[in-house]
């Protein structure tokens, strides 16, 4: 056990949780990491789920209290961070369960990457009972580093896996709508500030159920949500003038797909960039790897393309 570490921040977001809140609340205090705070906000929940919440930050002085009054996940974790004292800060949501080393390991990886602005674990998937091991083998490289063009198309991280200094959060600003997932943006704008490091290890239990905000189906083609996320990242003022010319002609190659089935132009574009786009993919050889970018970028450049 970490002794005299550094106060971590846990903030707890839910919104009519109540059918897997108590599973979660156990996790979280079979923690084994002693220095811990949790801000606990509720946005509107017409359920339950505020009094469970608030019967739990009431019988511990380390757990604090909130309303968010305005709709949206992203404005629930946010309204929440003024409230946090700690040095690093944590996203938990209402329905997963942690493992009881997870905010002790991630608290070792980020001290042994003093340099990091964010470090993350990994998350394995359930419905209904629990896996009977966290292990998982999944075969894709994690996204790490500086680049942010690696993940400005395709979202590769979990805001309950997140342990992030709160020096950094303070520098990154609040999206005002709900148009892009907080941890996405959160994970981008740590790019630009400094290294983000993958802990290689399920420390989370992801549970999935109709209500899972992250699971819902996006009615919205891939190539028409692309622009609208890279519109919003273009707006950030951390991202480099450089990477912003970058998204002018990747909202620009994506464009193209609006009155055809198929174009040329996105396919170049994406090929062109497969090796930042497309770095998840492990191949034991160029060509393998070449033959994967090709159909992949073949794959997306339809008008029609799902993940």
């Amino acid at each position: 056990m970490i002794n005299n570490g550094p106060l971590i921040s846990v903030i707890v977001a839910t919104r009519n949780g109540e059918r897997f809140l108590h599973e979660q609340l156990k996790s979280l205090e079979a923690q084994t990491y002693p220095n811990l705070e949790f801000i606990c906000s509720d946005n509107n929940s017409t359920d339950g789920t505020a009094e469970i919440l608030e019967a739990w930050c009431n019988a511990s002085e380390n757990r604090t209290f909130i309303r968010c009054r305005e709709d949206g996940l992203n404005k629930n974790f946010f309204t929440a961070i003024p409230f946090t004292t700690g040095d690093y800060i944590m996203f938990s949501d209402q329905d997963d369960v942690w493992l009881p080393e997870k905010i002790e390991a991630l608290v070792s990886f980020h001290l042994s990457h003093p340099e990091a602005s964010m470090v993350y674990c990994l998350s394995k998937p359930f419905e209904n009972e629990l896996p009977p091991s966290p292990e998982m083998k999944d075969g894709i490289n994690r996204l790490e580093g500086t680049e942010i063009k690696k993940t400005l198309l395709i979202s590769f991280t979990l805001g309950h896996n997140m342990l992030i200094k709160k020096n950094v959060l303070e520098k990154i600003k609040v999206p005002g709508d709900e148009v892009i997932a907080y941890d996405w943006w959160i994970t981008v704008s740590a790019m630009c500030i400094g290294p983000v490091y993958c802990l290689q290890k399920v420390f989370t239990y992801w549970r999935q159920h109709p209500e899972n905000t992250t699971k819902k189906i996006n009615d919205v083609l891939f190539y028409q949500s692309r622009i609208s996320y890279l519109e919003k990242f273009a707006g950030n003022n951390l991202v480099s003038p450089s990477t912003k010319d970058w998204i002018k002609k990747a909202v620009d190659a994506l464009s193209s797909l609006s009155d055809k089935k198929f174009s040329f132009k996105l396919f170049n574009f994406y090929l062109s960039n497969a090796a930042q786009i497309f770095f998840y993919k492990k191949k034991s050889s160029p060509i393998s790897r070449y033959i994967s970018h090709v159909k992949m970028a073949y794959r997306m450049s339809f008008h029609d393309y799902r993940p």
